[in-house]
C-alpha cells in the first residue's frame, strides 16, 4: 500500500537513540566487563546521581546506602545497571510534547509493564534479559505517532480519551503495534524486542511458555487492568487466565508480578 508506505516513511525524522542506550541494549545479552560499564557511565555524571538515587530507593532496599556507581554494580547486578541505565535513556530519548498526550502516565505505564514482564520472565524460569527492555518499550508506537503525526492523534483523542487499536487504524491506517515494530527496526532494536513490541496487544500466535512477546502480553493486560476504575479479579479476567495457563504461572504468582510492577513505578518516577 503506497500510502502507507510513504507514511513509514516518516520514521526517518525520528531523533536518534541515545549512544548510551544503544550500546546497553547491544550489550545486554552479553558479558559486560565492570570497569568498562563504569567508565562508560561515568561520562555521564547526571546518569550516575540518577542511578544511585535509584539503588537507595525504597524499592531494593539496601541495608546499607550506596556511594559509588561501582558498588552499585556489584551489589545490584549488572543485568539490574542496565534496566535503570535503559529505563533513564528511555525516558529523556522521546520528550513528547503534545497538549492531549500524558506523558507520566505513560511512562509510569511502561515501567509498571516492565517490571512486570522481568518478574513473569523470574516464575517462569526465562531468561531475563530483554524482558524488562521489551515490556518498557512495548508502547513505543504511541510515542511515534505523538511525534509524527500530532493531528491525527488530536483526531483520535477527540473520538475517545481511551481510544484503542481499532480506532488508530481507521484513523491512521495503522495502529501504535505496527508503527512500534517499524521503529524498533529503524532503530535497530533486537529482532525479540521488535516482536514483542508488535505482539503485545494481541495474544501472539506463537505463544509459548518460554516467549517474550507472551510475557509481554501478560504484563500488559496485568498492569491495564489495575489502571481501570472497575478492574476485575484476576480469575475472571479470561484473556488473562489463558495467558497465565499457557506461562503455568499461578493467580498469586502473577499478582506479585503485578504490585511488584507497580510499586517500581510507583518509587522509581519520583526519584527522576
Amino acid at each position: 500500500m503506497p500510502e502507507l508506505k510513504n507514511k513509514f516513511a516518516c520514521l526517518k525524522n525520528l531523533p536518534s537513540m541515545p549512544v548510551l542506550l544503544m550500546e546497553a541494549l547491544q550489550q545486554i545479552s552479553g558479558k559486560q566487563n565492570l570497569t568498562t560499564l563504569v567508565d562508560k557511565i561515568g561520562e555521564d555524571p547526571s546518569m550516575v546521581v540518577r542511578i544511585l538515587r535509584i539503588a537507595n530507593s525504597p524499592f531494593y532496599g539496601m541495608s546499607r546506602e550506596i556511594g559509588s556507581l561501582r558498588e552499585a554494580i556489584v551489589l545490584l547486578g549488572i543485568n539490574r545497571i542496565k534496566d535503570m541505565l535503559i529505563s533513564l535513556c528511555f525516558s529523556k530519548m522521546l520528550p513528547a510534547q503534545h497538549k492531549d498526550f500524558n506523558f507520566d502516565l505513560f511512562r509510569h505505564h511502561s515501567m509498571a509493564v516492565a517490571e512486570c514482564t522481568r518478574q513473569l520472565a523470574n516464575c517462569t524460569h526465562t531468561s531475563s534479559d530483554f524482558a524488562f527492555t521489551a515490556g518498557l518499550l512495548h508502547d513505543i508506537g504511541n510515542l511515534v505517532i505523538v511525534i509524527l503525526f500530532p493531528d491525527e492523534f488530536s483526531r483520535l483523542v477527540k473520538i475517545s480519551a481511551k481510544f484503542g487499536i481499532e480506532e488508530e487504524q481507521n484513523i491512521l491506517g495503522f495502529n501504535h503495534t505496527t508503527i512500534g515494530g517499524k521503529a524498533a527496526q529503524y532503530w535497530n532494536f533486537p529482532q525479540e524486542i521488535q516482536e514483542a513490541i508488535e505482539q503485545h496487544e494481541t495474544y501472539p500466535e506463537s505463544a509459548t511458555s518460554k516467549s517474550l512477546g507472551l510475557l509481554v502480553y501478560t504484563a500488559n493486560l496485568l498492569i491495564v487492568n489495575t489502571e481501570q476504575p472497575d478492574k476485575s479479579a484476576l480469575e475472571e479476567h479470561q484473556p488473562i487466565c489463558t495467558a497465565l495457563a499457557t506461562l503455568n504461572v499461578s493467580i498469586d504468582q502473577a499478582a506479585h508480578c503485578t504490585d511488584s510492577g507497580r510499586q517500581f513505578a510507583d518509587q522509581i518516577l519520583t526519584l527522576y
